[in-house]
């Protein structure tokens, strides 16, 4: 017995991590953790709790607070619905790599993916962010990561991001919380007449202003270059970052941009006049009446009185993806004044270094959640279903299926699930991306593009070089038992190395030229690492050139 204990002793002992010295930034003083020479700071408030009144409010500043405050531990994750999205999500993951049964049970026990989705790891105060930097760091440069999860899931806590591969690149990473779905998003008439801009929603895009803010004032007393600041996302972080480039609250709060699986294009909705799609203002009204509200001098008083968690999801799913799940940054006139697809092509985004790009198969892991393949097949003819499909996917925008799409379906000898699937991920991402590129390219603003096409390395997996996949490699959080050898783990440094070299110089690594239109190069991480062409470059000009038109 007392060699247990003092194994036990000698083990707690030896797993305890040291306290880092104090830090002080503008609101008092912080201490975290230090790890194999890697300094932690956890759950760091950046702007006070938004509740109560400050629900649907801009953020506001943090109070300062007397003595030391221990950051060691991730604050909540903000509030979001529990019972579906990113759980779904990684289960299509998990059975696309081919796994078995007890090997998902074992991942979703040890909740990877996240910190767990019980609703008690969420709170409506969640505007926290984390900084995980070298001990001993000096000026060094900064990368922003804003987490994805559709603009109503996942958190800047989650374990795969809490890394300590940046900072052994000698690169600063801070990771953000933002508000999410109906908290994040929502719109109203009586919202906007309350604000002193005449605006409402984005404040989820005004939580990431607001945490660049915070990085400009303080990162430098971790050690990091405020005017080296490199923001990252992917999929609806992706978005996040390809709208904020168009954002004149942003500029001049980071220096270079990389968009993973995401760009703003094709979601673009106004806040009042919804010319091709609905505005945020009108379904903000439908939403309140849904939960028995009129729309008058009480309304708002009656929203922010309704407990958080009830209002982040609606029971009938239809009404949930129209009133919920289709809203997230809005075109209002002031913190976005362009749709972005204009932003985009009238020089209207930051004049910065901008990396785009999108993986092969998105789709394979997202089509599942949206059209069930039952659904699909009851919902989709097989003489019409593609021309059925893109009316959907193209909704308020206005012209025939591009030929070079049609032939590109026909020619993958697919079944029409698996090819809608294949299409869809190449529409809301390939598409957009390409687009992006070409008219920052043709603009003279400094811009590059990737494609991700490696597949997980088994043949019982399905999914190919699915959504997200990529953040396996570059956070290096491969999933226990998903098939891997020696060439991923060369690929996860070589990606790594790309992107911290970016941060660094603004120059991409190696041989990686700027996109240009006359020359659409591209750098492709698959099962080798290589420039060239697109090998489908003609669909996705003309996805881009059916942007263009609209």
């Amino acid at each position: 017995m007392k060699k247990l204990s003092l194994f036990l002793i000698i083990f707690f002992i030896g797993c305890s991590n040291a306290p880092t010295e104090v830090v002080t930034t503008s609101a008092g003083k912080l201490q975290g953790y230090e790890k194999n020479n890697t300094n932690y700071f956890l759950g760091i408030p950046f702007a006070e709790a938004p509740i109560g009144d400050l629900r649907w409010q801009a953020p506001k500043a943090i109070k300062n607070w007397d003595g030391v405050k221990i950051t060691q531990e991730v604050g909540p994750a903000c509030m979001q619905p529990t019972n579906v999205g990113n759980t779904a999500f990684l289960d299509f993951m998990l059975n696309g790599f081919g796994l078995a049964w007890y090997e998902k049970f074992i991942i979703n026990t040890l909740a990877l993916f996240g910190s767990t989705f019980e609703e008690s790891n969420f709170s409506e105060d969640c505007l926290f962010l984390n900084v995980i930097a070298p001990k001993n760091a000096k000026n060094l440069p900064v990368m922003f990561w804003i987490h994805g999860g559709a603009s109503r899931f996942g958190s800047g806590g989650d374990s795969i991001y809490l890394t300590s591969r940046f900072a052994e690149k000698d690169v600063i990473l801070v990771t953000v919380n933002y508000r999410l779905g109906s908290l994040g998003w929502f719109s109203h008439p009586a919202l906007s007449q309350e604000s002193e801009k005449g605006v409402s929603g984005n404040y989820g895009s005004l939580d990431m202003i607001a945490a660049l803010n915070w990085v400009k004032r303080n990162i430098n007393s971790f050690g990091g270059n405020p005017e080296n600041v490199t923001i990252f996302g992917e999929s609806a972080g992706g978005q996040a970052v390809g709208t904020l480039l168009s954002s004149p609250l942003s500029k001049g709060l980071f220096h270079k941009a990389i968009s993973q699986s995401g760009s703003g294009i094709l979601t673009s909705r106004s806040l009042k006049n919804g010319l091709q799609r609905r505005s945020a203002e009108s379904i903000g009204e439908e939403l309140s009446e849904y939960f028995g509200f009129k729309n008058d001098e009480n309304v708002l008083l009656n929203l922010r009185n309704i407990p958080a968690k009830d209002f982040m999801q609606i029971s009938n799913l239809e009404k949930d993806n129209e009133l919920i799940g289709s809203v997230a940054q809005v075109v209002d006139g002031y913190v976005f004044p362009n749709k972005f697809e204009e932003a985009f092509k009238n020089k209207s985004t930051h004049n910065i270094p901008y990396i785009t790009g999108f993986n092969a198969n998105e789709g394979t892991t997202l089509v599942p959640l949206i059209f069930p393949e039952k659904d699909f097949e009851l919902l989709f003819k097989d003489e019409t279903w593609l021309d059925e499909f893109w009316k959907i996917l193209m909704e308020g925008y206005e012209g025939e299926i591009p030929d070079a799409v049609e032939s590109y379906v026909t020619s993958m000898k697919l079944k029409k699930y698996d090819a809608a699937a294949q299409i869809w991920g190449d529409i809301w991402f390939g598409g957009p991306a390409y687009y992006s590129a070409q008219k920052r390219s043709d603009d003279d603003l400094e811009t590059y593009m990737y494609f991700f096409e490696r597949s997980v390395p088994s043949e019982r997996q399905t999914v190919g070089a699915t959504h997200a996949l990529e953040l396996s490699y570059l956070f290096g959080s491969f999933f226990p038992f998903v098939a891997r050898n020696e060439w991923d783990e060369e690929l996860s440094e070589i990606m790594l190395n790309d992107w911290t070299e970016f941060a660094k110089t603004g120059k991409p690594k190696g041989d990686w030229p700027k996109f240009s239109s006359a020359k659409p190069i591209v750098k492709i991480y698959g099962d080798s690492v290589y420039e060239a062409q697109l090998k489908e470059n003609k669909v996705f000009e003309a996805l881009a050139d059916y942007i263009d038109r609209n």
